[in-house]
């Protein structure tokens, strides 16, 4: 994990959208499974505005490490934590009537402030406030003796797609909102609406704050060329634990779903599904070995692959595999692999299991390996 890239990245993000647009960062799912606590104080050296997560103990974990930077909860939360928000300084997210009414009932209960963002669904169908239950929730708002409402949010559903029709009317829904926020004479600080897609296909969404996630960690919201530099954090690499030579017609793993076509020479590698190996790159995808692509062989297991080595014949137990990164002059990216697995590189990337150990290289770098068996 390269702590460099994610400044690299970050200052990407920023001459893109301009100096004077405050940027929170996507720290969620363990830092999209790179690692939030030293991602997240990574970024916070690097000046990072905000940092965003979708649960309370996520928040709670960066706030024990001692990070300092405002954290917004993206996602949902309970009556019951109200409390962990408190004690972490966390901003709530208000998607719903029933979540504002948790949040006013803490603030009388505790004689409190507790600024929150306001989410308004726009059209993504999930999380956030209907625009037609907007009025009953500002009425509520307005009425606070102190302000309280710190940010106003939307999610966009087809920002990776540039000529998205969708994307324009969840914008013109949003200003609409905006109108009817400030009529009641509230003024948030921060307007968020662009996640990474945004970021690189919408400028008209990129408002006073941008939320990046996937460009963060070095990769673009859609397959295909980013139109910014971008620098991947992550390589997954294994072992090769054993090699064999096989005649022709052996079978390979479970259920034999593969056969060697020839006198073959194959190696078994430290990792499997249990790592974050998906199961479906047996079909075509491949690893790299000395500077080589080659094919998995047979259907991955949950702690181990297999990797056919015959056209690698220097090949030997003990060397370094990457199954995400670079070797020589071959690359496999998470886009990569993630069409080999018909899925997206978020998934891919937040597969990787935690007792894969985390390597960490660059500026501010902690213990060499972080493992959940330290």
């Amino acid at each position: 994990m390269d702590l460099d890239a994610f400044a690299l990245n970050l200052r990407a993000i920023r001459a893109r959208t301009g100096p004077s647009r405050k940027v929170l960062a996507v720290v969620k799912a363990d830092a999209y499974g790179h690692g939030a606590v030293p991602v997240a104080r990574r970024l916070e050296k690097e000046g990072v505005d905000h940092l965003g997560v979708a649960l309370v103990e996520e928040g709670m974990e960066l706030r024990r490490a001692g990070v300092g930077k405002p954290i917004l909860l993206l996602g949902a939360f309970t009556p019951a934590q109200i409390p962990l928000i408190v004690e972490g300084s966390l901003t709530p997210t208000v998607y719903s009537i029933a979540t504002l009414t948790t949040i006013l009932e803490a603030r009388r209960r505790l004689s409190r402030t507790i600024p929150f963002h306001l989410k308004i669904d726009t059209g993504m169908g999930r999380l956030g406030i209907l625009p037609h239950d907007l009025g009953a929730a500002l009425d509520r708002i307005a009425a606070l003796s102190e302000p309280a409402l710190e940010g106003v949010l939307t999610t966009l559903a087809e920002s990776d797609q540039p000529e998205s029709p969708r994307t324009a009317e969840q914008l013109r829904i949003f200003k609409s909102a905006l109108e009817e926020i400030r009529r009641r004479g509230l003024k948030p600080l921060h307007l968020h609406i662009a996640n990474s897609g945004g970021i690189v296909n919408h400028p008209p969404t990129w408002l006073d704050m941008v939320r990046p996630g996937i460009l963060l960690y070095g990769l673009g919201p859609a397959d295909g060329p980013a139109p910014t530099d971008l620098t991947p954090a992550l390589s997954l690499r294994a072992r090769v634990l054993q090699l064999k030579s096989m005649p022709k017609e052996s079978p390979i793993g479970y259920g034999g779903a593969f056969i060697t076509s020839r006198e073959s020479r194959i190696a078994i590698i430290a990792a499997g599904y249990g790592d974050g190996v998906n199961r479906l790159l047996h079909d075509s995808g491949h690893a790299l070995i000395r500077g080589r692509r080659v094919p998995f062989a047979g259907r991955i297991s949950m702690d181990l692959s297999v990797v056919d080595v015959t056209d690698v014949p220097a090949a030997a137990e003990g060397d370094e595999v990457t199954i995400i990164g670079a070797q020589g002059d071959h690359s496999i990216t998470a886009w990569e692999v993630a069409r080999e697995c018909r899925t997206i590189p978020y998934e891919v990337l937040c597969a990787i299991g935690p007792r894969v150990p985390r390597i960490y290289i660059g500026e501010g770098a902690p213990r060499p390996i972080r493992s959940r068996f330290e």
